[in-house]
């Protein structure tokens, strides 16, 4: 049966848009409302942009303006709220979060009998300090302590994160989310994926004997960028040959037409998990280096990424420069990786057919750790600048 689906109010790595393609490739009709269109994506398509409505556009350091772009804003977004509210079945909110004080538009949701969706995807929930914790316990906080620094110095109080994924947990039919940023998370969830629209990347395994090598860092911190410039400025120096890009603030349809004609990305350096551009660079036919924690952020096996992080990084690099098979074999299981695990249309097959099924018969991909709930209090109290 067709549904009628909601997808707001942010738009973080693509995610609303994929979800849109998907849902409506499947027949369903869509009602997409954002804030304000990613910088990478211009070209994506939505029902409503907040940020291109009457005003939203215009810089002004008037005070008088600003309260009236404030409250424009405010306005607008509770209007197309409530315009979904009577016309859709299915609310999907991407990171979470309220329109409505006090909750009220989830408790609307839940109260008119529809369902409501939260997709979790990292920093709007991650707490550096609980996350720190956590990678101790698994023996690996030196090893991302690049990554935990990073984190601390994002911006975001404790309170917010908290009353997000609360206010998640009480009315969403759906939490999607990971391991490695769920430590404030106390119910089951299921495992939210990076979900491809498969039809829009070109797939090519280029099998030079001078590779091109691609880092496209949204953090350096975070991607572990220094640790791989300095991997490759040892290769170089030892007379190894390839080319290399750095990449930063590049439109994403550049980035995939570059990727195609690459032969290795070199992603995340302090990730727990596969992420969005390593998903793409699988799609097209690299050979991908990132770090993640199989068993903890449950990624399905066998996984053709080479799994690396700061300790292996330059051992890695060297072995897909100097291993034209092994680099095309990654790069061909890569493709096939993706479309097995990541094609949005099974995606949004599987979240569709996990809020029909009866609440008592789910089955969830993620149990909460109890013993992160004991250390909950202390992240609430502690300094965000304290040094751990």
């Amino acid at each position: 049966m067709q549904k009628r689906i909601f997808i707001g109010f942010k738009e973080i790595a693509n995610f609303a848009n994929t979800y849109k393609k998907g849902f409506e490739a499947l027949g369903h009709k869509t009602y997409t409302v954002i804030d304000a269109k990613s910088i990478f994506y211009p070209n994506a398509v939505y029902d409503v942009v907040l940020s291109e409505l009457f005003l939203q556009k215009s810089a002004s350091t008037n005070w008088v303006l600003k309260i009236l772009k404030k409250l424009i804003s405010v306005i607008s977004i509770r209007y197309f709220f409530f315009k979904a509210l009577f016309k859709c079945d299915i609310f999907y909110y991407i990171t979470g979060g309220n329109v409505l004080p006090y909750q009220l538009d989830s408790l609307l949701i839940k109260r008119l009998g529809k369902k409501l969706v939260v997709v979790f995807l990292g920093s709007e929930i991650r707490h550096w300090y609980l996350y720190n914790k956590d990678l101790e316990t698994k023996g690996y906080d030196k090893l991302f302590a690049g990554g935990v620094e990073a984190y601390r110095n994002q911006p975001s109080t404790f309170n917010i994160k908290y009353n997000r994924v609360k206010s998640a947990e009480k009315y969403a039919d759906l939490v999607l989310s990971q391991a490695g940023f769920g430590q404030l998370q106390t119910k089951p969830y299921c495992r939210a994926t990076v979900g491809l629209n498969l039809t829009g990347y070109g797939f090519d395994v280029p099998k030079r004997e001078i590779p091109l090598i691609v880092h496209a860092p949204s953090s350096r911190g975070i991607k572990g960028t220094n640790e791989v410039m300095a991997a490759l400025e040892s290769l170089k120096n030892e007379g190894y040959a390839f080319k290399f890009r750095l990449i930063e603030n590049m439109s994403n349809d550049e980035l995939i037409q570059l990727l195609v004609e690459s032969d290795i990305v070199v992603d995340e350096l302090n990730s727990d998990t596969i992420g969005v551009l390593s998903a793409e660079a699988m799609a097209t036919g690299n050979a991908v280096l990132t770090s993640y924690i199989a068993d903890w952020a449950q990624i399905p096996l066998p996984c053709p990424v080479l799994n690396t992080n700061v300790a292996n990084v330059y051992e890695n690099i060297k072995m897909v420069i100097s291993d034209i098979k092994l680099r095309a074999e990654l790069a061909e299981a890569g493709r096939r990786y993706v479309e097995e695990n990541n094609n949005i249309l099974d995606i949004a097959k599987r979240e569709l057919a996990f809020l029909e099924t009866p609440s008592r018969e789910r089955l969830y991909d993620f149990i909460p750790e109890a013993h992160l709930s004991a250390l909950v209090a202390e992240a609430s109290v502690l300094n965000e600048q304290q040094p751990f």
